[in-house]
């Protein structure tokens, strides 16, 4: 896909970066509920729609969006959920088999055609071709933006720790039954509640909301699926990532940050494994890694730092691309960014890039937090 011939569907950029919680009204005497304003707005684009998830499929937008896609045949819309990244993550990998989640990947404009409209969860913008031209029905996230998106529905909620914290609002509070009894129900209630443990952290940045969410279909869930998810075995690629994030971390005051070099694309999210890893290393508040994946210079933030904003210092850091849209974004306590490499992927040396590449970065980062010392 090419990516200078894209749609952005993303923020007015001239309001404030401090928003209010963008959800619409609950039912208060008579008014019409978020779900109810969601289905209405699903109803009004006939056709088959496509539910899009941004960047590499997770627990939290993978579950999501097949509660939007159940929500969307609730009211007799046909929906595809579509990745464009590969599901990477072995334990995602594992969510995707084990529950049975329908998937489609779109690798060209042309996989498009078919769809009359599209909506978005766990992201409030993303790149399509022009050729596309799909309206936007409707955006559901928890992360930070910085303007408003367009969509005919949006519910952003900067306060809850994961989409399927809204999703399973949605499903519970729909006038059609969308959690009966049987397998589906168990398997969607289970994706959920892995959506909102993982994307809170096992529920250790869980909001009341994330909590009472997940109270609510407990009783649902396959507490032996949810449990084999959660202790999945880390693969030993990823170790070898980890180990390469070891030998060439550079330590600045509280921060450190490592190149890992060439990462295979389904071994991507180790990446963002390696910076977990060494955001425990005593007297480090923020960990950076980053390296080379299928043209892309990809990389993961992670911050103990309450004070950092992921999504604005990776904006800040890394800056915005040709089409308007930042290079970065996060949320609370972790960020994550991706640089096209352009017609340099192509370059026949890829040790040589890879120096270049690493020099680069590892500059960013040290002009952005405040130092021009050369480690070693």
């Amino acid at each position: 896909m090419n990516h200078q011939e894209a749609l952005r569907i993303e923020p007015d950029r001239s309001s404030s970066p401090h928003l209010p919680d963008l959800r619409g009204p609950r039912r208060v005497d008579g008014a019409e509920s978020r779900v109810g304003q969601l289905l209405e707005a699903l109803r009004k684009h006939e056709g088959r729609h496509v539910v899009v998830i941004r960047g590499y499929p997770d627990p939290d937008s993978l579950a999501s969006a097949w509660a939007h896609q159940k929500l969307a045949a609730s009211v007799g819309i046909e929906c595809d959920i579509a990745h464009l990244p590969l599901v990477s993550r072995a334990e995602n990998r594992a969510m995707v088999n084990l529950l049975d989640l329908p998937l489609v990947r779109v690798t060209a404009p042309e996989d498009l055609d078919r769809y009359s409209a599209l909506s978005l969860v766990d992201a409030n913008s993303i790149e399509l071709p022009r050729s596309a031209g799909l309206p936007c029905v409707s955006i559901v996230d928890h992360h930070a933006i910085q303007g408003k998106p367009v969509a005919d529905f949006v519910d952003i909620r900067l306060g809850v720790g994961a989409a399927s914290t809204i999703y399973t609002e949605y499903v519970i509070e729909a006038p059609t039954r969308v959690l009966e009894s049987g397998t589906i129900a168990t398997r969607l209630a289970t994706a959920l509640a892995y959506g909102i443990r993982s994307d809170t952290d096992d529920l250790l940045h869980a909001s009341a909301d994330d909590l009472r969410a997940l109270a609510s279909i407990i009783e649902l869930v396959d507490t032996d699926v949810l449990s084999a998810l959660s202790r999945y075995a880390i693969p030993s690629s990823s170790m070898r990532i980890m180990r390469r994030a070891l030998e060439a971390m550079q330590v600045e005051g509280t921060w450190v940050f490592a190149g890992v070099g060439q990462v295979r694309s389904q071994d991507r999210d180790a990446i963002g494994q390696a910076a977990d890893f060494l955001l425990r290393r005593e007297g480090i508040k923020t960990a950076i890694t980053f390296g080379l994946v299928e043209g892309w210079i990809d990389g993961s933030l992670r911050t103990t730092d309450a004070s950092l904003d992921p999504a604005t210092w990776l904006r800040d850091a890394f800056g915005i691309g040709p089409l308007g849209m930042p290079y970065g974004g996060g949320r609370r306590g972790k960020g994550g960014f991706q640089i096209p490499l352009g017609p340099l992927a192509a370059c026949p040396n890829q040790d040589a890039l890879w120096q270049v590449v690493r020099e680069m970065i590892e500059d960013t980062i040290r002009k952005r937090i405040g130092t021009s010392d050369e480690v070693g």
